[in-house]
This record gives structure tokens, sequence and C-alpha cells, in this order.
């Protein structure tokens, strides 16, 4: 379960967002919005001005990101130098998890990884898929996706086998999209604008 109830001023904007849900939650609206703004403060890069985050009734508020247990992927999340296979363990290695073997295997089936260059080699879709592997493989308590699915082929079948691997790994993700029909593969969806956060379903 998510509790998160978000104050945040930046300039002219201000997000003023909360949300109390569980399980893999798409977050829609128009660029400018808020929702990477609303993400970043979740992850802990952007501090709250008043609020609070709660992940599976931690607080976690006043945490550095790496004490969250929060994995937050952007288009950008990648380190050019290593190989597939080396990345997609790094994060599990950086918090000394024991590396399994057949759930590395079964993320890269799902995932459709099957290429093992450098990841600077690597197309922007392949990368991002990488990524999001590599978040899934450090088991984190929530995964915070902003616009990285956008450039996946396949876009709607790969969220669902990700968000299938979320579960089986009770793992709580949320991710924003501009693409509305992302959230047929979703729990929950939530509509941004503006700051201010609206639940559709």
């Amino acid at each position: 379960m998510l509790e998160i109830r978000a104050k945040k001023k930046l300039g002219e904007f201000f997000l003023n967002s909360d949300l109390t849900d569980e399980g893999f939650i798409c977050l829609t609206g128009p660029n400018g919005s808020g929702k990477s703004t609303f993400l970043n403060v979740v992850a802990g890069t952007l501090t709250l001005d008043e609020g609070f985050v709660k992940v599976s009734q931690r607080d976690v508020t006043t945490l550095p990101p790496e004490k969250r247990e929060i994995v937050l992927v952007t288009p950008d999340s990648y380190i050019p130098h290593l190989q597939v296979d080396r990345h997609l363990e790094w994060g599990a290695r950086v918090k000394n998890l024991e590396i399994d073997p057949e759930f590395v295997s079964k993320v890269k089936a799902s995932l459709g990884i099957s290429y093992k260059d450098k990841l600077t080699s690597l197309s922007l879709g392949m990368r991002e898929r990488v990524a999001l592997g590599t978040a899934l493989i450090s088991k984190p308590r929530l995964i915070l996706i902003d616009e990285t699915f956008s450039n996946i082929d396949n876009r709607q079948m790969f969220v669902s086998e990700f968000r299938k691997l979320c579960s089986e790994s009770k793992i709580e993700a949320i991710f924003t999209t501009q693409f509305g029909e992302d959230a047929n593969c979703s729990d929950h969806g939530y509509l941004m604008n503006a700051g201010k956060m609206k639940k559709l379903f």
C-alpha cells in the first residue's frame, strides 16, 4: 500500500496531490502537469515542502533516496559502459543481494532482452528494457517509471509483462505516460493536471 501526500512549490508551479492505493498504477496527464515532480518527491530526489511518503506502512519521508527501497527509472537511467548482463545485476549487487540466475533469466525472457552489447551501443528502447529489468532484479518495494515505456516496441504487451513480474515479486509501481490507452494495463489510473491528481479508477 502506498500513502502519499505531496506538496511542493517550484517557482509558479504548485504540486498538491494525494495518492492512497496499491498495485500497478498509471499516472497520465499533459507535459508540465506535475507527473515527474510527483515521482521525484516520492523518490526523494526532491524534498517535500509538506506531506509524507509511506510505502507498505513504512514512513520514508525523511530518508535519503538510497534508503527508501524505491527505484526511479527514467529514459536516462542506464550506465553506458556496462554490458547488458552486468547492468541487469548492478542494482542487486549494490544492495548486496544474492543474485537469482533463474529470476534474471525470467526477467530477460519476459522483457525481450536477448542482446549482450554495452548499453551505450543500444537503441533507446533496448536501453529502457534493460533499465527496467535492472530495477526489477534489485527487488525494491516500489518502482517509479517516468515515461520509460514510451520508446519500447509492442509497448502495451511489454507493460503487461512488466506488471506481471511486479505482481509476482510483490513490487508496487507507478508509471507516467502521455498515452491514455496505457492505463488499460494498470490496476488503477490517475490524471494529473496543474499539480493536482484525480483518481479515474
